[in-house]
């Protein structure tokens, strides 16, 4: 099978979906290339050993990446973002529509300009393509505190129901997005759930590998250690869940948050103006270090605010989570809660809810004894279910349906 992947976010940049799945792609005897750009992201700066040209071709274990020219900027500005978008777009579609001996384009990052290229090769060339549904549009602007009734909104609901109705099939992360799409119109068969994976499946390895021996805080006289890794921002509202930990004393429960974000100084702020001595905020950890301080926690928490979009979507945090075999306070609703119930592999409690989050954090202390266990439950069912050997067989058979069905 000849499969052309377009992404405008692939390796070295953090991908879900990049150079690792491209690999199992050609160990499966497929013939595969990339359409990306030059790696900038998150910082709007090209990153060291590249330089941007109108293109380059590289070939990497024998998988063709092709890096083309686009708008790159340090602004993050509306418009800045939406020049680097359309730039790539036009230029990806320029490349494509000339290629040969496609059997399938599959539309990554992000979802929404690249199903124009899927759209258009399958019109022009008669070639499927598949698009991969990582943010819900519009949702996630509505989720945002955007008008559902603004200009922008409407034009992103029509122009990526258009997307949806051409597309030869659709992959979603979770459950909740299948659904949503259905109540669009868009056929229950067309729509296949395929769960994100952790991309450090191998650093987790590593580090469990080095840290055989349990760091869980047993000893009922010591705090235990709750952590919480991650972006600070409005969408993971995270003053509930300090207020929640504030609840206890620094003798029963320690809560870290490591990361940035746009209310970090604030969540600081609240923490110094209240007095709390059992939260702390420390800066960002580099991905190659942050599952050592995962593996030293006896408790990792995902919390995002309560919002409709955000309760039929399982976020990332909640694969590497359980793939570090660690007891979960999941705080983010609907499916993702749902999730860890059926791993049986911690707490849920209500999205910013203080009342809701501090009687899990309750439970959680009571059950200090089982926390092994739940870490391996967590472990388990990672491997069984959200793992890449789970989920790339499920990629293989979407391809597979949809290159079979376009041939007959």
């Amino acid at each position: 099978m000849r499969i052309l992947f377009i992404s405008q976010l692939f390796d070295p940049e953090y991908s879900i979906k990049g150079l690792e799945l491209m690999k199992y792609w050609r160990e499966q005897g497929h013939d595969v290339e990339v359409l990306t750009t030059f790696p900038n992201y998150p910082t709007g700066k090209v990153f060291d050993g590249y330089k941007v040209k109108l293109y380059n071709q590289t070939d990497i274990d024998g998988i063709k990446v092709t890096r083309l020219w686009s708008y790159i900027s340090h602004s993050k500005s509306k418009i800045s973002r939406a020049s680097s978008y359309i730039s790539f777009t036009i230029m990806a579609l320029l490349f494509s529509i000339f290629k040969k001996n496609i059997d399938v384009v599959y539309t990554y990052h992000p979802q929404s300009t690249t199903g124009l290229i899927g759209l258009l090769m399958s019109k022009l060339r008669r070639i499927p393509f598949i698009t991969d549904v990582q943010d819900l549009w519009p949702d996630a602007l509505i989720a945002t505190g955007m008008n559902p009734q603004s200009v922008i909104v409407r034009f992103l609901d029509r122009w990526c129901s258009l997307i949806f109705q051409h597309a030869s099939h659709i992959i979603v992360l979770s459950n909740g997005f299948k659904e949503k799409l259905i109540a669009r119109g868009v056929a229950e068969s067309k729509v296949s759930v395929v769960y994100n994976w952790c991309p450090e499946e191998s650093q987790i390895e590593k580090v469990l590998k080095e840290r055989a021996t349990s760091t869980l805080t047993t000893d009922p006289n010591q705090p235990a250690k709750f952590l919480y890794a991650g972006n600070m921002g409005a969408a993971q509202s995270l003053r509930s869940l300090i207020q929640a930990a504030a609840t206890f004393s620094k003798d029963e429960i320690e809560l870290t948050l490591i990361g940035g974000g746009v209310e970090k100084n604030e969540l600081q702020t609240y923490i110094n103006e209240n007095k709390i001595d059992n939260v702390l905020i420390r800066d960002y950890v580099p991905s190659s270090q942050i599952f050592y301080n995962l593996s030293e926690a006896d408790i990792l928490v995902v919390h995002l605010k309560d919002d409709p979009l955000f309760r039929i979507t399982i976020p990332s945090k909640t694969q590497s989570s359980l793939a570090i075999g660690k007891p979960v306070l999941m705080a983010v609703g609907g499916e993702a809660n749902e999730l860890l119930l059926q791993a049986n592999a911690g707490a849920v409690s209500e999205p910013a809810d203080v009342d809701s989050i501090r009687a899990s954090m309750v439970v959680l202390l009571a059950a200090r004894h089982q926390w092994a266990d739940l870490g391996h439950n967590a472990r388990a069912f990672y491997l069984e279910n959200l793992s890449t050997t789970s989920n790339y067989k499920k990629i293989d058979i979407v391809l597979k349906k949809v290159v079979n069905e376009y041939a007959n």
